[in-house]
Order: structure tokens, then sequence, then C-alpha cells
């Protein structure tokens, strides 16, 4: 789909969204060690280098194999790593989900919704996915928000393990969005 990672980012007016690099493991690694990112992720535990160095690995085969991934956001003119954003799948089910995390001293300023809705116009104008759902826990009010401005709606809230083995009862929030080009041509 493309040649290199390097031909490929979105752009926002502030961010670069772009795929993967070896070198974006130690910016990663520290946001998945934050507790305060990670209360709503992971219920405040850090995830393992193994974890870190997976999912990184899975965002890298997401982007070869289907044009989209959970993108590392960029800031434009310093190049600071300020988080992720992007689609991937919630496993199981395995339905497709839009998500983001960023780093903590780049909150409350519109950074999350700027790339969202960035990432969202490419999953549903470039890659003409169908449909696409965000999870959350209720508690987590500046992501609710994010998914409010972009467009999303709530379908349902319950429990993570109604998805997942564990942890069986965090409670979660589940959002979705049509894709409302869908019956238009792709946007070159």
């Amino acid at each position: 789909m493309y040649s290199s990672p390097e031909s490929f980012f979105l752009e926002t007016e502030r961010f670069l969204l772009r795929p993967w690099k070896s070198s974006d493991c130690p910016n990663f690694s520290r946001l998945a060690k934050n507790p305060q990112i990670m209360r709503f992720v992971n219920q405040g535990k850090p995830w393992s280098d193994k974890r870190i160095r997976s999912f990184i690995h899975k965002q890298e085969k997401l982007f070869w194999k289907e044009g989209y991934c959970r993108w590392v956001v960029e800031d434009k003119i310093k190049r600071n790593f300020v988080g992720l954003c992007g689609v991937g799948v919630f496993d199981p089910p395995g339905f497709l989900e839009i998500g983001w995390w960023i780093a903590k001293r780049f909150w409350r300023q519109g950074y999350a919704t700027e790339a969202a809705r960035c990432a969202l116009e490419h999953a549903f104008r470039k890659i003409r996915i169908p449909h696409l759902k965000s999870v959350a826990n209720p508690g987590n009010k500046a992501s609710i928000a994010v998914m409010h401005k972009i467009g999303f709606q709530q379908k349902t809230s319950g429990f993570l393990g109604d998805y997942l083995r564990s942890p069986k009862y965090l409670p979660i929030v589940t959002y979705s969005l049509d894709n409302p080009y869908l019956h238009s041509s792709p946007q070159k």
C-alpha cells in the first residue's frame, strides 16, 4: 500500500500522524509506564517492556497490512512525541476501535481531538472503514468529550469483562460512528 513508513504521514495544523519507528520505543515506554496515563487503560498498572514492544510491532504490521494503525502523534515543528492516535483492533471480539493516548504535558490543549479527527477522516475517506467504535472507562471524561466532539454516540455501557477475560469488572462505555462517506467515491 505504501512504499515505506517514511513516505506516509497524516497532517493536521499542529501534528504529523505517522507510522512507528523503533526509535519511538523510549517515548512510548514513558507513556505506557505513566500511572496517570494508564489509570483508564490498565487500571493504573504500567505495561511491561515486552508488551510495549509487542504493541509497537502490532501497529507496524497493521499499518503495512491494512493502511491504518494507532499512529505516532508528533509535533510538526519540534518533532516531539505527543502520543498516539488511530484505529486498532479491539481483541477480542475483533471490532475496529479508534483511540488515543496523549502525554500528560499536552493535556487540555485539544490535541486528542485534533489528532482523532485526522485519523477518523483517513479511516473513513481513504480506507473506507464502514464503522468504528471507541471504548473508554466512564470516569475518563476527557476521552468521552473527544468522542462527542468527533461525532460518536454512546451505544452501550458495561464491563470490560463483557469483551475480555480480565479485568472482568472494569466499567466501560462504548461509542460508535458509521462512515458518512460510505456511499461516495474515495477521495484522492
